[in-house]
C-alpha cells in the first residue's frame, strides 16, 4: 500500500512538473491540471522527449506499468526484457491508433492494452 501511495505521489509530481515545462500559446506557463491521472497523449510525449531526466523517469514508469500488468496475469513479458524494450511498446506505432491514445485514456489503461498486445499470455 504504501509503494502505491508513493507511485501515486511520484506521478503527480512529475505530472505537474511536466506541465510546467510546457508554454502556451500565449507565452506564459501553462497552468496545472487537477486531473490525478496522466492521460495516454501527454505520457507519450513525455516518454519521446530528448532529456535524460524525462527518459528515466519515463523508464521507471513504463517499468511499474508492466509489472503490474505481469502481477496481474494481463500480459506475460519474457525476463530479460529490459525497460526501452518496454517504452518503444508504448511509444510505438500501435498506441497511436489505439482508443486509448485517440480518447485520450489514462496513460496506464493504454500501457495495459500495448502489454497485452504485444506479450499476450499462452
Amino acid at each position: 500500500m504504501r509503494t502505491a501511495l508513493v507511485f501515486a505521489a511520484l506521478l503527480g509530481a512529475a505530472e505537474a512538473v511536466a506541465q510546467q515545462e510546457q508554454e502556451d500559446p500565449s507565452g506564459g506557463r501553462a497552468a496545472i491540471a487537477s486531473d490525478f491521472f496522466m492521460p495516454t497523449g501527454d505520457t507519450v510525449a513525455l516518454c519521446l522527449r530528448p532529456e535524460a531526466h524525462w527518459q528515466d523517469f519515463c523508464n521507471g514508469l513504463v517499468q511499474g506499468y508492466a509489472e503490474h500488468a505481469v502481477l496481474t496475469g494481463k500480459a506475460c513479458i519474457p525476463p530479460g526484457t529490459n525497460r526501452r524494450r518496454l517504452v518503444e511498446v508504448f511509444t510505438g506505432p500501435d498506441v497511436v491508433v489505439s482508443t486509448g491514445y485517440i480518447d485520450d485514456h489514462p496513460a496506464y489503461e493504454t500501457a495495459i492494452e500495448m502489454f497485452i498486445r504485444h506479450f499476450p499470455c499462452p
